[in-house]
């Protein structure tokens, strides 16, 4: 295989020699530029003068006597010129997204050479469309009358207004738009493109060579038409077209849209030796479910291909391209390249919107916009707090003290976290501050970033002495961080540039949004050698180029090609009848540059992720379809699909045998030892005895979070201590309805109680408590209703004897002769009436009292076992050993069910349980086998056998159900 531009170089270099440094070589892109420069210099076989190559951009940029202006810069001056020419008193921040839109659209119009005046015809009336009819083309009025005819009849919306509104400044907008920029000497790329054709229709353009060659260019604008028509005329320029593929001169194919075109009206002066297109291509197509997955084979195949022959040196491998729609997996890539590979050459660069300092300002963002003060203090969203803590960067520079503030975070509940309590190193005294205004915020991130930048730098030299590994941040890694801290660094002192001086009002938000839209623009390139090694690329840098291998990734439909909406406020229909790009125009780009890159390869394989979630179909290209079905003559494919077995379709039952460490762990809930079982954590067992072997044996539970607002464990709790504190006042006192009564009606006591147990429970800050505010205030009213319900239906029992709240026990069970347990538990409330002592537990949600038999309580394979009633069953067992001889009754007080049944009782067998005592036999049996087979150590901890009881188990991820 020859490649298209070394038989450019070659007949070049044999017309003209030593002399065709007075040429000028005008490609695509740059790379194009050096792969030329490269066959030249192989060609020559001696030092020569190497002609002038450039791009078209730069070309254009030459000639035009514009200076290109910032998008951000533009964007200001937009605003400005559109408040006054609209009289409208819309804010930057709201302007911002369509006055993006605005500059792509008049962008456009530019580039393509459109009468403004024509496309932006206030059409109120359409028999005014044949006013225009002298001017207009038919293709024009036609596309002009389709869109307003269907825009019309409609009733006005608030939509149809505004884009009326809109589209009748447009025209003003653009022109004074453009003459104020031409009055400060700058442009926009259309306005210089656009000024650039325009001077060359009038011939005032000063020819910057002899001879300019034109190699490689497909979709041309119009106005780089109109510039290429007078070069040509003008006798200067040649031109070279990459069309030898027989797919770009099928008509049938989108590929082959300009192609005749552009060889029609820019011919070629010299023959280029065009070799026969007769052996087949080697196409395999691979269906991987990941990206990373993708990345991983590309190992293989790369290593096939040196097995092979195919690439014959491994330490150049210029002939093998790794190609990359999907930019996210270069890191993938490099990191799979096999270490025989000896240079890499990365075309595309690293996104800096993907580096971890990204990550860090993005979430200082957050925080400064979720600021709240808290009397007269600033206060950061926890959430924020958190994430910039986990950053990468802050690992290196503060960890023990990022540590600290989290753990403080966690004990503390705070959802709002102080200033001053950020201030325990001197890179959280630089980002945890205030910032009044936009026009602050340069200074505040220049200071981070400067200081980041000396602990990168402190921990690089560190690691160089020690050689060390430190959170996987290695010196290398280290050295592209700092990079990123140095080019973000100069993107804040860009748009700190371009915004001095400007008038306009911005939020935070904005000016952290413009700030993120030019770090998307902007890559990080990676060290290599720009003509050896395997190069790795974006789709747009393959232009002009040819490679025997080529592998390329993520071939999904809607990545490849790429699936973009045109926000644009000139509708379709309009752009269509204007001849300005659509949607259609960006597929005959997208099928060019696919089947130009393919056509001179040997062997190629296309890798895609079969994944049909996060808003891909799992779809396969178009293109490997339209190979398949449209072209096989032309290719030997070969299709496979890879899985993963990601975890057994059945998962192994998982059995924690009774011996070793944990039958000590187990031996200490014995008498003597220093832990206890309780009601919750029996029930715990009867559900499942690897969830309670994972808790309560071996301590483990879900992590801690921050309450952000109130958990139902948190409810209550808070509701436990509330009727607790009521209570107490009246221990060991006969409580009367007239007491209760007077309690409900005093609504300050109820609130001094609600913002006290908040202060203690939830804020985890006792003895300081605050007005409920926000959420808070509306649990706090939920619980309000609940209390004074409770105290109503204790009324309609009254008068009774209250006994005391939260009544606690600790002590011994012998269960038989060989073992005996320790028992621990807090009974929420005891109190007495007529000779009978109830034992109430309050249950914040809602549930039944009623059960069949004793041992269904004991039963894991009751859907609805009765949980509750198992645990004040319990309560009442062992509040008679501790006070024996008396009648005791259990109850439960199930809040969510109060308003509509107000009865506390337990109903067995359809018999209510008012005496406890009948039960209690059967009851410590039952009790006493199930405690018999937990310290049985033939009887191993092993999964329940009913998956309902899994629903809601925080360790169900461990054992797969």
């Amino acid at each position: 295989m020859t490649p298209f531009l070394y038989r450019i170089a070659q007949t070049f270099y044999s017309q003209y020699g030593e002399s065709l440094y007075q040429h000028t070589f005008v490609f695509p892109n740059r790379r194009a530029g050096l792969f030329f420069q490269k066959y030249l210099a192989e060609i020559s076989g001696k030092p020569l003068f190497s002609p002038q190559v450039i791009t078209i951009n730069e070309l254009i940029e030459q000639l035009s006597s514009y200076q290109e202006v910032d998008k951000i810069e533009l964007l200001v001056m937009l605003y400005d010129l559109f408040i006054e020419v609209s009289k409208s008193d819309e804010s930057f921040d709201d302007f911002v997204y369509w006055g993006e839109m605005l500059l792509s659209d008049f962008d456009d119009v530019d580039k393509y050479m459109i009468d403004a005046e024509q496309l932006f015809t206030n059409v109120t009336d359409l028999k005014s469309i044949d006013d225009h009819a002298t001017y207009l083309t038919e293709e024009q009025i036609k596309a002009i009358r389709q869109f307003w005819t269907n825009f019309m009849p409609y009733e006005q919306s608030d939509t149809k207004k505004k884009f009326m509104e809109t589209w009748q400044i447009l025209l003003p907008l653009y022109t004074q738009f453009r003459e104020l920029l031409h009055s400060k000497g700058l442009a926009y790329q259309g306005m210089v493109y656009r000024d650039v054709a325009e001077r060359a229709r009038k011939r005032e353009l000063d020819i910057p060579s002899e001879q300019i060659v034109f190699v490689g260019l497909h979709a041309l604008s119009t106005s780089e038409i109109a510039l290429l028509q007078h070069l040509r005329a003008s006798g200067v320029a040649d031109f070279y077209w990459d069309y030898e593929s027989p797919f770009l001169n099928d008509s049938a194919n989108k590929a082959s849209r300009w192609v005749e075109r552009n060889k029609t009206l820019f011919p070629s002066e010299y023959m280029i030796e065009k070799p026969p297109f007769n052996d087949k291509i080697n196409i395999e197509v691979m269906g991987i479910p990941s990206g990373v997955g993708q990345a991983k084979h590309a190992n293989s195949i790369l290593n096939e291909l040196i097995a092979d022959k195919k690439i014959d040196n491994p330490s150049q491998a210029i002939n093998t391209a790794v190609v990359l729609p999907d930019e996210n997996l270069l890191l993938p890539i490099l990191y799979s390249v096999p270490e025989s590979i000896g240079k890499i050459n990365v075309t595309m660069g690293y996104s800096l919107s993907h580096s971890s300092i990204a990550g860090l300002i993005k979430d200082l963002a957050n925080a400064q916009r979720k600021v709240r003060s808290v009397d007269g203090k600033r206060h950061f969203y926890f959430r924020y707090v958190i994430s910039i803590l986990n950053n990468s960067l802050m690992k290196i520079a503060a960890k023990d003290e990022g540590e600290a503030v989290k753990e403080h975070i966690l004990k503390n509940n705070q959802v709002l976290v102080p200033e001053d309590e950020l201030q325990g190193h001197s890179l959280l005294q630089s980002i945890f501050k205030g910032i009044e205004s936009w026009q602050d915020i340069a200074g505040y991130l220049k200071e981070v970033l400067t200081t980041v930048y000396g602990y990168l730098t402190s921990a690089a030299e560190k690691e160089k002495d020690l050689d060390d590994k430190q959170d996987n941040f290695d010196v290398e890694s280290m050295d592209l961080e700092r990079e990123f801290v140095v080019q973000y660094f100069k993107t804040i002192t860009r748009l700190e540039e371009t915004l001095k001086g400007v008038s306009v009002e911005m939020t935070l938000e904005t000016y952290f949004k413009l700030l993120d839209r030019l770090a998307i623009s902007l890559s990080v390139s990676f060290s290599g050698e720009p003509l050896s090694g395997l190069q790795v690329m974006g789709v747009l840098e393959t232009r002009v180029l040819d490679f025997e291998n080529i592998i390329m990734l993520s071939m999904n439909e809607g990545v490849f090609p790429l699936k973009k909406p045109t926000n644009s406020f000139v509708p379709y229909t309009l752009r269509k009848g204007f001849d300005m790009p659509t949607y259609e125009f960006q597929d005959s780009i997208f099928a060019y540059h696919f089947y130009r890159m393919i056509s001179r390869a040997k062997n190629v394989y296309f890798l895609y992720d079969t994944r049909a979630e996060g808003g891909q179909s799992g779809e396969v290209s178009r293109y490997l379809y339209q190979i398949k079905y449209l072209y096989p003559q032309y290719f030997n494919l070969n299709e496979r699909q890879f899985s993963y077995q990601v975890k057994s379709p059945l998962a192994e039952p998982i059995v924690v045998n009774k011996t070793g460490a944990v039958w000590e762990k187990l031996s200490e809930f014995k008498a003597g030892g220093n832990r206890a079982l309780s009601a919750s954590s029996f029930n715990n067992y009867i559900d499942c005895p690897l969830q309670f072997y994972l808790r309560y044996v071996e301590k483990l539970s879900e992590e801690d979070e921050v309450e952000e607002s109130i958990e139902y464990s948190s409810f209550g709790s808070i509701l436990h201590k509330v009727m607790q504190d009521i209570y107490d006042r009246y221990k060991d006192s006969v409580v009367t309805p007239d007491m209760l009564n007077q309690t409900r009606k005093n609504e300050p006591f109820i609130t001094e109680k609600l913002e006290e147990a908040f202060a203690e429970l939830y804020s985890k800050q006792p003895g300081n408590p605050k007005p409920l505010k926000g959420y808070n205030y509306l649990v706090g009213e939920s619980l309000r209703s609940y209390i004074k319900q409770v105290l109503k239906i204790d009324a309609s029992y009254a008068p009774f004897t209250y006994r005391e709240s939260e009544k606690a026990f600790n002590l011994n069970h012998k269960v038989d002769e060989n073992l005996a347990v320790r028992f621990r538990g807090s009974i929420d409330r005891v109190d007495e009436k007529d000779g009978v002592t109830r034992i109430i537990d309050y249950k914040s949600g809602g549930g039944d009292l009623d059960f069949g038999k004793l041992e269904d309580l004991f039963d894991p394979s009751k859907r609805e076992r009765r949980k509750a009633v198992l645990q004040t069953f319990i309560y009442a067992y062992f509040y008679n050993v501790l006070v024996p001889n008396q009648v005791l009754s259990p109850g439960i007080y199930f809040m969510r069910s109060s308003f509509k049944d107000t009865s506390s009782s337990i109903i067995c067998n359809k018999e209510q349980v008012d005496d406890i005592a009948p039960y209690l036999p059967e009851l410590e049996a039952l009790l006493n086998d199930k405690i018999s087979e937990l310290f049985n150590q033939d009887i191993p901890f092993v999964q329940t056998e009913h998956v309902d009881n899994c629903k809601y188990c925080p360790f169900k991820s461990l054992c797969e159900r």
